[in-house]
């Protein structure tokens, strides 16, 4: 009899067991994105033990493209999974997928067919590949390769943010903390450590190309920084970098920064050292340093229309922290510092010259047009010079409609959206005399002939005479000229 209790209790036992798993209520809810024209990546969040109902132990995934309703494809992950990626689809197409949760005791009813659309094979700027994040406390040192369509891209664009709470596999999505920082790469670029972090935190990490036109899709990364390892007092660690560096710029010459303390420091930052150096330039003796006790600073003495790249370091007492990120910021334009160069004058005819030049050593800005003043008298004003303007994608000009037999005198200045620059040199060109034709020729001789007339007596012979005379002389030169 104690046998029959004791299998009786064990099936109980059994049947109890089995009935506590049940199908989930639920379904997870999906989230989608493309890295590339021929892919979907399908993502989910796990359900709560509410939703559950027992341990899941496998997703399945349906889909199927909007054309071909009736043709629907499935794939199952195991339970411990919260993404798949779905490949070999097919560009610019829409396709239809819902996801099922499943426990022992079976599948939860799938949920309602969410849409996505692949990219254009020909718009679209694919994630970066083989991203890799090497985690310490206080920093995310990221590398990266390009994406396979790289010579369409300008450049890269790099965000971190913090989450909030844990994100373990049987809880709810964790809260974000909205304040992301965001930086600008050169394409060049293939790797960049982010600082000013706090020890033992939750990160979300994206890289992604961009153009003029359009940004592309997102390599993404979650992750911790490494915990805070116990030192010795005697073995301070030096104070962490600002974060949140922000420029801006002021005027063509000055560019204002300002950023926030460490959100975590072991020692009294006491001031703080700011380095700043043209952009992708790497001579020491461009690179300079100032101090400020505060958190911003107003850099003065720039090169105007300017790429600076600008970081901040923290200073306690007695030793001195990492530079923070790298942030870009340019100077505003100015008008140029030098006039064109190189400008050549050659005369094409007594009505026209031909004026050549180069553009200026330091525009300081675009260049919009370029000014071309002349005149007959290099003591006139600047206003009473003739002005004529031209685009700044040409080099050369005509200027026609001058006299013969004339000296000008020409200058020229570029002008950017501020304003015209200095004036070059002035140099002059003479214009040849105008050659004589038969019609001179021809008006010379009857003024000629005019004057012997008023000059001679009144005499009936002696007019008779001068005008025979000037006839003469008149028909011999049209018979030569004309043949």
């Amino acid at each position: 009899m104690a046998v029959e209790n004791i299998w009786f209790f064990c099936l109980l036992s059994l049947g109890y067991c089995g009935l506590s798993v049940q199908v989930p209520s639920a379904s997870p809810q999906l989230s989608l994105l493309s890295t590339s024209p021929t892919d979907i990546r399908v993502m989910w969040l796990p359900l709560s033990s509410q939703l559950s109902r027992g341990a899941i132990t496998r997703y399945r995934i349906d889909y199927r493209a909007l054309e071909q309703v009736d043709h629907i494809y499935s794939v199952e992950v195991g339970g411990n999974e919260t993404q798949v990626t779905l490949r070999d689809l097919k560009p610019n197409q829409t396709y239809q997928l819902q996801i099922a949760a499943g426990t022992r005791a079976g599948f939860s009813q799938s949920s309602e067919w969410a849409s996505h659309h692949t990219p254009n094979l020909t718009q679209v700027l694919f994630a970066p590949t083989e991203l890799k994040v090497r985690a310490k406390m206080h920093s995310l040192h990221v590398t990266w390769q390009p994406p396979p369509n790289h010579t369409q891209i300008t450049g890269f664009k790099l965000s971190w943010r913090e989450l909030d709470g844990e994100e373990l596999a049987n809880e709810e999505k964790p809260m974000v903390n909205e304040r992301i920082q965001q930086i600008k790469l050169r394409k060049r670029v293939k790797h960049h450590e982010v600082t000013g972090l706090a020890p033992d935190r939750l990160y979300e990490l994206k890289v992604w190309a961009f153009n003029k036109q359009t940004e592309g899709y997102p390599a993404v990364w979650k992750g911790r920084t490494e915990k805070l390892t116990r030192v010795r007092t005697t073995d301070s660690l030096p104070p962490l970098p600002p974060i949140s560096v922000r420029a801006r710029a002021n005027s063509s010459t000055s560019i204002w920064l300002r950023w926030e303390k460490p959100h975590f420091s072991n020692v009294r930052i006491v001031n703080y050292t700011i380095r700043c150096s043209p952009a992708g330039i790497r001579n020491a003796s461009l690179v300079s340093y100032y101090s400020s006790s505060s958190q911003e600073i107003l850099l003065e003495s720039l090169k105007p229309f300017t790429s600076y790249g600008i970081a901040v370091q923290s200073n306690g007492a007695d030793m001195r922290g990492p530079f923070s990120s790298t942030v870009e910021e340019s100077t505003l334009p100015d008008r140029p510092s030098s006039p064109p160069l190189d400008m050549q004058l050659s005369a094409l005819d007594s009505y026209s010259v031909l004026v050549s030049w180069r553009p200026p050593m330091e525009p300081n800005g675009v260049i919009l047009t370029y000014w071309i003043l002349y005149t007959g008298n290099i003591s006139h004003p600047d206003h009473l010079w003739i002005n004529l303007t031209h685009d700044s994608s040409i080099t050369s000009a005509e200027v026609q409609g001058l006299m013969s037999g004339m000296r000008y005198y020409f200058k020229m200045g570029a002008c950017t959206e501020v304003g015209v620059g200095p004036y070059s040199p002035v140099k002059d060109v003479f214009t040849p005399p105008k050659k004589y034709g038969v019609y001179v020729t021809v008006f010379t001789l009857f003024t000629e002939c005019i004057i012997f007339f008023f000059k001679g007596v009144y005499k009936f012979y002696s007019s008779r005479f001068i005008l025979c005379f000037c006839g003469h002389h008149l028909l011999g030169t049209l018979q030569y000229c004309f043949g």
